[in-house]
């Protein structure tokens, strides 16, 4: 009796085509993440998205980044969560959103384009550091265009906080409309991904 063999000839060539694939995509196979949960669960995950209470955190060093999940419909009809853009925060005694450092500075502008002789040091969700590039009292309040490196700019107002014993300005800023937000958080993201590519693995 011939003895059969352990492996057809197209298992063998599976496997030998495995052997073969280049270790880049063996990697990034690996690195994929596939998530499989119960219908009950799939439920909880869509209604909890579809009314904004969900949200998923990842922490890095001592900052955290939040994400607040969206259900979207794609073309055939089914149903994504798309994580959208995250807010990022410094973690400490008290939780404030990350600043973002601009090297150099950027100057604000006025409406018709010229430069102010406000410089903005750094930038966050919240506030701004600013510099003041003039010898008169820092303006309580101020209307100006924020000009971002690859993006339209952005029309923000702040108010004055405190002088920094460095003679910077903190100023607050005014809550910007749902566009400006978006634009804006996507923007501090961008140059988050930029500054810690550890944080942001392709």
């Amino acid at each position: 009796m011939q003895d059969q063999p352990l492996l057809t000839q197209a298992e063998l060539d599976f496997i030998q085509r495995l052997q073969d694939q280049p270790v880049a995509k063996t990697r990034k196979a690996k690195s994929s993440l596939q998530v499989d949960a119960s219908g009950q669960l799939k439920a909880l995950l869509a209604l909890c998205a579809s009314h904004e209470q969900l949200t998923i955190e990842a922490h890095f060093a001592n900052q955290r980044m939040t994400f607040t999940p969206q259900l979207i419909e794609d073309e055939d009809h089914q149903q994504h969560l798309d994580l959208g853009t995250p807010q990022i925060f410094d973690e400490g005694p008290i939780s404030r959103p990350w600043r973002l450092p601009l090297t150099p500075p950027v100057v604000l502008r006025q409406r018709n384009t010229k430069p102010s002789d406000l410089w903005v040091h750094e930038l966050s969700m919240s506030g701004l550091l600013i510099e003041l590039r003039a010898k008169r009292t820092p303006p309580e309040h101020f209307s100006l265009i924020l000009p971002l490196a690859e993006q339209k700019p952005i029309a923000i107002q702040g108010s004055f906080v405190r002088k920094t014993i460095r003679g910077l300005l903190v100023y607050r800023l005014d809550p910007l409309d749902q566009r400006g937000s978006a634009r804006l958080r996507q923007f501090i993201y961008q140059q988050h991904r930029s500054l810690y590519p550890e944080a942001h693995p392709a």
